[in-house]
């Protein structure tokens, strides 16, 4: 999961990282972290188990969600006044881990 998330190498000192967690499919993600008013973020999203987990960044759908396979999912998003919602739901059957990574992207 780390591989897939690219937090192998980072660290809490890293100036472009913002925030990375690792939950259970059951327990989904409902992360809400605060980003600067018109940075440019990068959100990754990967899932490791079994079945599919619906998610959305900032209260959008991403579609067909994210399969439990290792493959990471990636979308960019804008920083706002309000706390970015990123949030993942197993569903019927899923299980595994499902993990995030939110980044600054480098101007």
């Amino acid at each position: 999961m780390r591989e897939a998330l690219g937090t192998e190498t980072i660290d809490d000192r890293d100036p472009l990282f913002v925030e990375a967690g690792v939950e259970r499919v059951g327990d989904g993600i409902h992360a809400r972290p605060e980003l600067a008013p018109g940075a440019e973020y990068e959100v990754v999203v990967a899932c490791a188990g079994k079945g599919r987990v619906r998610l959305s960044i900032g209260g959008e759908p991403t579609g067909r969600g994210v399969r439990c396979d290792g493959v990471p999912t990636t979308r960019r998003a804008s920083g706002s006044r309000q706390a970015m919602e990123i949030d993942a739901t197993g569903e019927a059957g899923a299980a595994g881990m499902v993990g995030w990574r939110v980044s600054k992207v480098k101007k």
